[in-house]
């Protein structure tokens, strides 16, 4: 080190002592980077954030979309159930999706009670048929003889 008591008098000591005190400095903040280093590192690591965030957007949209077929099969499963109860119940399909309760016992329940009031509502006996042709036939039978007897007056005319 050099002698600060002595007087610098030529610029090779100027230099040699701004050198020493240069290079004391150096090793000082040797570990520290650049700001062009720093702004590398930053767009880097904005990089990999946009990525991870597009990443994020996409997992969350998988999912939104394996939640919807949860919901969806859930409901396929519900409306299954409901079927099912409202044929051993005696009830035509269509009448599946009006049975009411929150679980299997109370669709069960709210089934019978619906086949209780149709077939109340519905007991009174049939009308006699005085065409003894269709007297003891199905209804499907009844029906096929109807459009036959429609067509045959259609098609005489």
């Amino acid at each position: 080190m050099a002698n600060l008591e002595k007087a610098i008098t030529t610029q090779e000591e100027l230099d040699a002592v701004i050198g020493e005190r240069l290079k004391r400095a150096k090793e000082k903040y040797s570990g520290w980077t650049s700001p062009e280093d720093l702004k590398k590192l930053t767009d880097g690591y904005q990089a990999e954030i946009k990525k991870l965030q597009d990443a994020a957007a996409e997992t969350q949209k998988q999912i939104e979309e394996k939640d919807k077929t949860i919901a969806e099969s859930a409901k396929y499963k519900t409306d299954l159930e409901k079927t099912r109860i409202a044929l051993s119940a005696g009830l035509d399909v269509k009448y599946a999706d009006r049975l009411r309760g929150e679980n299997v016992d109370e669709w069960k329940k709210d089934a019978e009670d619906l086949a209780k009031d149709f077939k109340a509502a519905h007991s009174a006996p049939p009308l006699g048929n005085s065409d003894p042709a269709t007297a003891k036939a199905s209804p499907e039978d009844v029906a096929k003889k109807k459009f036959a007897d429609w067509l045959d007056q259609f098609n005489s005319n």
